[in-house]
């Protein structure tokens, strides 16, 4: 009766049939809590909330507003979340500032009904409990953060920067967190609880081990690109360095950028004067106050030039995983779907890099570019969840039941149309294959 979905066992039978408790990470079917609607919409919410605050957070990065409002608790001499109107609604900066630290107060209160949530009904799945306090520890770290980067930006200027630009990149971490949360409390998730089983894991060809493995492995792998990549994209906002390489798709004319300082003021000098204004920086005085061509440091080139490498190979890298995804998982809705939107999302990411530098920074592109930045970052999430989930079609086993509602079911049927037939037949006796047969049950869900 132990593999008999009919017949769950319950947390107590254990003691009575000599069998031990099954540990978090294998919980039966009849051992996780139920899904809940209104946990799931409520990791959403934050969700959504965190994007918004991520995309003003670029606006004000973009409009260099992030010393508007110079007080970390006070707009004016009003506290940040009951400061009136009039205070910061009519100077732009101002605006952007204050509403990215109201949108904050938002995003930090439906962090602590996302934990209560989760602490509250989510049974034993003790790391689900753990992700919620995460959530908020992060999201108070993340105000910490912002409030050093405004405090300590008089007294330094290179550690306001600095603040800054590990707050953007801390921000979008926390996005992710978001969607795993999202993820975990959904229907999805929740009914793929049997194929977790020891049965199941155990039954795998070799073959079929190192295949699972290279894909849980290579979406982490993509993660962590994107978020290097993401890290080397906020350095150079906050350092003004967007610019620091301002053509594309060469560099300064060539394949390689010049590296040094010498050559890089070469280069900015022989660019006619009508068009250095809109590509460099402001023109510098010399000692005799005469103006000097504007240009960058050879730090920022590098700077800049390591961006451009790594968003080159981390194009390269999703579209070809991608490719190869549509050949591993064929017909498989529930894999391609968010492999498809990534790749979709990794193309105009890239292009809306290109148009930041062609355009001069305009601030809306710039804004853009960090903001589906974030969105790439979070279906790539999505995607790496979607693969630790779904059987690799190579490799499901003949049991292992396909969830309710699922769109790869009917092309999991007509793949393989004679797996559930076959397999439990492999034991039968020669009075049972005599016998006239019986139809096979459906496939048996898990009731979420």
């Amino acid at each position: 009766m132990r593999g008999n979905p009919d017949h769950p066992q319950t947390p107590a039978e254990p003691a009575g049939t000599g069998l031990s408790p099954q540990p978090e990470s294998v919980l039966a079917a009849s051992e996780y809590p139920r899904y809940r609607r209104w946990v799931h919409v409520l990791t959403i919410l934050l969700v959504l909330a965190t994007f918004v605050l991520i995309a003003i957070g670029g606006h004000v990065t973009s409009h260099e507003a992030g010393m508007a409002v110079p007080e970390a608790f006070f707009t004016g001499k009003y506290w940040s979340l009951i400061a009136p109107l009039e205070v910061w609604w009519y100077d732009f900066g101002r605006r952007l500032e204050h509403s990215h630290r109201l949108k904050g107060y938002l995003v930090g209160s439906i962090t602590i009904a996302v934990m209560i949530a989760l602490l509250w009904t989510q049974g034993r799945r003790k790391w689900l409990k753990i992700l919620g306090i995460g959530l908020l520890v992060f999201v108070i770290a993340q105000g910490i953060l912002g409030i050093l980067r405004v405090a300590l930006h008089h007294n330094s200027w290179v550690t306001g920067l600095s603040f800054a630009a590990i707050h953007g990149v801390t921000g979008q971490m926390f996005f992710c967190l978001t969607v795993l949360a999202a993820a975990a409390t959904g229907k999805f998730w929740m009914s793929r609880a049997a194929e977790k089983s020891p049965q199941t894991q155990s039954q795998n060809a070799p073959r079929a081990v190192r295949l699972k493995r290279a894909i849980r492995v290579l979406p982490l792998l993509l993660i962590l690109g994107l978020l290097g990549q993401l890290a080397l994209g906020s350095a150079v906002r906050h350092s003004k360095s967007a610019l620091a390489i301002p053509d594309w798709p060469m560099h300064y004319g060539q394949l390689v950028p010049p590296m040094n300082q010498a050559d890089i003021d070469a280069a900015v000098a022989a660019v006619p004067a009508e068009e250095r204004h809109d590509k460099f920086a402001l023109p510098k005085a010399d000692a005799d106050g005469n103006l000097q061509p504007g240009g960058y440091a050879d730090w920022q080139v590098h700077l800049h030039f390591s961006h451009r490498l790594g968003a080159y190979a981390l194009f390269a890298f999703g579209i070809i995983f991608t490719a190869w995804l549509w050949r591993r998982y064929p017909g498989q809705g529930a894999v391609l779907w968010p492999a498809t939107l990534f790749a979709a999302i990794l193309c105009v990411q890239v292009l809306l890099g290109v148009m930041t530098v062609v355009t001069g920074e305009h601030p809306t592109l710039a804004t853009s570019h960090q903001s589906v930045g974030a969105i790439l970052m979070a279906t790539a999430t999505w995607l790496a969840i979607r693969l630790h989930l779904v059987p690799v079609p190579s490799a499901r086993p003949a049991h292992v039941p396909v969830a309710a509602g699922d769109a790869t079911t009917e092309v999991f049927h007509n793949t393989w149309p004679n797996v559930l037939e076959t397999a439990p037949q492999s034991t039968a006796t020669s009075a049972d294959r005599s016998a006239p047969s019986r139809p096979q049950p459906e496939p048996q869900t898990v009731n979420a």
